[in-house]
Order: structure tokens, then sequence, then C-alpha cells
């Protein structure tokens, strides 16, 4: 049976994520759906993209992410299909995809399925739904698009660094306040050359990364990386978003010694 995910920022109440499920269910009775969120804040690309970046891959190979965030009210905007590590993403070209792959993905079209001219502000069930059906059925994108290569690419995950320091900024605030920043361990380690180190967050410094957060006592500053390899900041079973203010685009900054 086809696997489809759907993340949106449509929200739990309402029709317009049911729609979207019977658009699809309409044109493939045993497709088995998966609700990832609908509680992305309205129109935030950055958060979409951070949590589709961690979770697709831990569904099997072929399955279709329909990504409808910053889409509900968009005709005019172009529809993407991407193919990507097996997988098969279906969005607004509003530059979320260029946040979720490291590399440029393998292939991406743009979607040309006529919307419906009664609802032509649903994209997610009038185009991206149908697409969704048609992949799970042929396993070709080329049918219903064209290659596309100018998609939209955004910078929101790229810190900027020297020899000396790398200020990096808070790309996603979770359920517990935890701040996720644009860094990856690879590039931290780069620049650090195992040097003695300062963040300065808030004013209040940290100098090691941990493992774990209860590698400090309770109410106290932890940076660690993540499993997905960006660092995060965070207080001991505390909310440093709430404690010290700290929210999406803030930025802080590391400093190296010598």
């Amino acid at each position: 049976m086809p696997v489809i995910t759907l993340t949106t920022d449509m929200g739990n109440a309402g029709y317009y994520v049911a729609s979207v499920k019977a658009a699809i269910i309409s044109g493939l009775p045993d497709a088995t759906l998966v609700d990832i969120t609908h509680s992305i804040r309205p129109f935030h690309v950055s958060s979409a993209a951070f949590i589709i970046r961690n979770v697709y891959k831990q569904f099997p190979e072929d399955t279709i992410h329909i990504v409808a965030v910053d889409a509900l009210n968009s005709p005019h905007s172009r529809v993407i299909a991407i193919k990507m590590d097996n997988h098969y993403f279906i969005g607004p070209d509003n530059g979320l995809f260029s946040l979720v792959f490291s590399t440029p993905p393998f292939e991406v079209i743009e979607i040309t399925i006529p919307p419906n001219p009664a609802s032509m502000a649903f994209t997610a069930k009038d185009i991206m739904a149908k697409a969704a059906v048609h992949i799970a059925k042929s396993g070709n994108m080329k049918e219903i698009g064209q290659e596309y290569k100018n998609y939209v690419q955004l910078t929101a995950w790229q810190p900027i660094y020297n020899d000396s320091s790398i200020r990096t900024s808070v790309v996603y605030v979770d359920e517990y306040g935890n701040c996720i920043f644009n860094l990856e361990k690879n590039l931290f380690e780069q620049v650090a050359r195992s040097r003695k180190f300062s963040i300065e967050v808030k004013r209040n410094p940290i100098s090691i990364i941990s493992n774990t957060y209860n590698d400090v006592g309770g109410g106290e500053l932890v940076a660690l990386f993540t499993g997905s390899g960006l660092l995060e900041i965070a207080i001991n079973r505390g909310n440093i978003s709430e404690l010290l203010g700290l929210k999406e685009g803030d930025s802080v900054l590391i400093s190296f010694e010598g």
C-alpha cells in the first residue's frame, strides 16, 4: 500500500485537512495516510522544513510527502514535486525544500495539473493531492509536469563563520522550548579544531558540548548536537525560550580561543 504523509499549517479544526484526505482516498482507496503535523504556524516554512528534514528518512522508500505550508491561499504560485533519497515530496515553490536537503534534489518538476476553477485557492486538495495519487500509481513525476531548475532556494540555515567565530541562528523551537540552530556538528568541529570555545546565550556562556541534557544539573544551560546533527541549546528541565526569551531568528556567537 502506498504511504502518503501530510504536513500542513492548516490546523486541526475545520475541514481543510479532511478535504485533502478525501481527495487522496477518492483516487487511491488503499493509501496509508500519515499525519506528521498540521500545527505548523501559518506560513512558517522553516519549521516545516526542520520537521520534514528530521523525519522523512524514517518512512519506507517511495513514501510521498505532501508539505502544504504557505500553500492554502496561493493559487498563482508554483507547485513542485521532488524525488530525493527514494522519497517523493510535493509542495509549494516557496523555498521550503531547499531547507530540507543538504544537497540539491535528484529530480525537480513543476506540476502542471490544472486546478479546479471552483476552488482555485485550495492547491493542496486540487493539485497536491492529485499529484500524490498519480505518483503513487505510476511513480512517474514527468507525466504531471515539466523539469524545473529555478526553484526558490533560501539560506536561512547558513551560519556565518570565520577562523575565530561562528554566528548561528535559531531555526526551530520545539514543544519544550528547546532551541535548535542552523549549525551542523561537522562545521562546528571543522572551525573549532579542538580549541576551547564560549557560546554566548543572552550573556550566559556555555563552554562545553554535552552528550545528554542530564550532563548538567536541573535548571542549567546545556548545548548538544541533536540526532540530526544540528546544535541544540536548552535548559535541563526548563524552557529556555520562555526563560531567556530566545526565539526563532535569534542568533548566538561562538568564539574560539587562539
